[in-house]
């Protein structure tokens, strides 16, 4: 948490304690033991809450000599008392042995000075006001509703129940997954609805929730900077078949490997193994890290594994291919369709994401093999050229008179379809090209050859 807290208490027994326990909710806390060194204090560390003993300005000296510094003089300050808990309390006070209540109304206040207002809707940026400290402020007003947050990376929803996290969702994530992962963004925008009627997916607590999020977050950078210091990409050396049969019990930590070294049959950065594989990010990459320990998965360069599209005496000429291929009563930038089998889609999606001047979709893509398209090959001048992925299975037949009308050309892999799918492409009047005709070997997991295909299939379609 971001919130600043300077406590000022002559009883230094119980000035510790209370500053180690604001500490252990995430906030940072300065101490001062009497009025003079809790004005340099503020005036040094800027904090955004002064939490002071009562008796130190019973005769107000302590406001008197916050207020004889221009910059200290709109400092907020709480009072700690130990009044019983039948005692009714003033609004600038909170009772010294109510840890949370304190830790609530700081973030309150803190947020108070934002500009926002707790009862109504929240909206503001998550450099000054952190989804921990946000979260922790609607838990202790016990508040329901819908907060919504908007990063670089994509947009969630964390959704509260009477100050509870009842779910969370964040891109194509759900439940704890989702949280963890938002709790660790730091740049976006956020907006709280208040609303009722939230179903619960997540029994956790909220207060053993965020605990068990920085846990999480913590751990997984430690890992991360030890198996992938430099973002390298990971493959399995030998990935079990997705039709293998176990011949004994598997532990989940043995089920979870099996998952990560199925996923890596293409090469795959940490963070979009994490996308795809379903369990915790933790729990993911702890089991990388025991796989690259094993010599099961090996990592390469993210260098070794980027290819360019074409050498640069060439742009020019593929570019002017490009802009020819647009069809006639169709928008920019033309489409050049890949049909390939299930098998296949998956390592062409990869691949393309590799091709350096390919802008990839910031969603993730979905789980099943749908028409999607790959990514955007900007090849400069404002020229560019959409790589679009078809699969031609027999259950995916009834989407290809969707996908293909508009296309320049379509490429296909294996002669996937047979034909059926020639004869789509023949009432849509699309140019169908064989791979095998186009390129003497193919690999769809290597960006260096997808980027081949791709090149002489523009020319074939272009009629060179």
């Amino acid at each position: 948490m971001s919130r600043k807290v300077l406590i000022v208490d002559s009883d230094v027994d119980a000035l510790g304690t209370l500053a180690s326990a604001l500490r252990a909710r995430g906030l940072a806390v300065y101490i001062a033991s009497e009025v003079f060194d809790a004005v340099e204090q503020a005036y040094q560390k800027t904090p955004h809450v002064l939490l002071a003993a009562r008796e130190l300005d019973r005769d107000g000296d302590l406001s008197a000599a916050l207020g004889a510094v221009p910059a200290l003089s709109d400092l907020p300050i709480l009072y700690l008392v130990s009044a019983p808990a039948s005692a009714s309390l003033s609004p600038g006070e909170v009772r010294r042995t109510d840890v949370d209540h304190i830790a609530g109304r700081i973030l309150e206040v803190a947020l108070r000075d934002t500009g926002s207002e707790l009862t109504q809707e929240l909206r503001g940026n998550l450099q000054q006001m952190p989804l921990t400290d946000l979260i922790q402020l609607l838990t202790m007003n016990h508040r329901s509703g819908v907060l919504s947050v908007v990063t670089t990376s994509g947009s969630g929803e964390v959704r509260l129940a009477k100050g509870q996290i009842a779910d969370a969702v964040y891109r194509r994530l759900e439940g704890e997954k989702a949280f963890y992962r938002l709790l660790g963004e730091h740049q976006g925008q956020f907006a709280f609805t208040p609303g009722q009627g939230v179903q619960r997916r997540i029994g956790t607590s909220t207060n053993a929730l965020l605990m068990e999020a920085m846990r999480q977050i913590d751990e997984l950078k430690q890992i991360r900077k030890r198996v992938a210091p430099a973002n390298e990409v990971f493959v399995a050396t030998d990935p079990p078949s997705s039709t293998a049969l176990v011949s004994q019990p598997q532990s989940p930590a043995e089920k979870l490997e099996r998952e990560v070294m199925t996923s890596l049959a293409v090469p795959r950065t940490v963070d979009e193994l994490c996308d795809e594989v379903t369990a915790l990010d933790l729990d993911i990459v702890t089991a990388l890290a025991k796989l690259v320990d094993a010599h099961k998965v090996v990592a390469l360069p993210l260098a070794s594994l980027t290819a360019p599209f074409a050498p640069p005496e060439q742009l020019s000429i593929l570019r002017a291919l490009v802009s020819r291929l647009t069809p006639k009563g169709f928008l920019p930038p033309p489409r050049l369709v890949i049909a390939a089998n299930l098998r296949r889609m998956i390592g062409l999606a990869h691949a393309v994401r590799y091709i350096e001047g390919v802008a990839s979709p910031q969603d993730l893509p979905p789980r099943a093999a749908l028409p999607r398209p790959f990514g955007t090959l900007r090849l400069g001048e404002g020229v560019e050229l959409s790589l679009v992925g078809v699969p031609v299975d027999d259950t995916y037949a009834p989407l290809w008179a969707l996908a293909l009308p508009g296309a320049a050309a379509v490429v296909r892999i294996d002669s996937a379809g047979g034909a059926a799918f020639e004869a789509c492409c023949e009432s849509s009047e699309i140019q169908l090209l064989e791979a095998e005709r186009l390129v003497t070997e193919l690999d769809v997991t290597l960006p260096a050859q997808v980027a081949a295909l791709v090149r002489t299939a523009l020319e074939a379609a272009a009629g060179v």
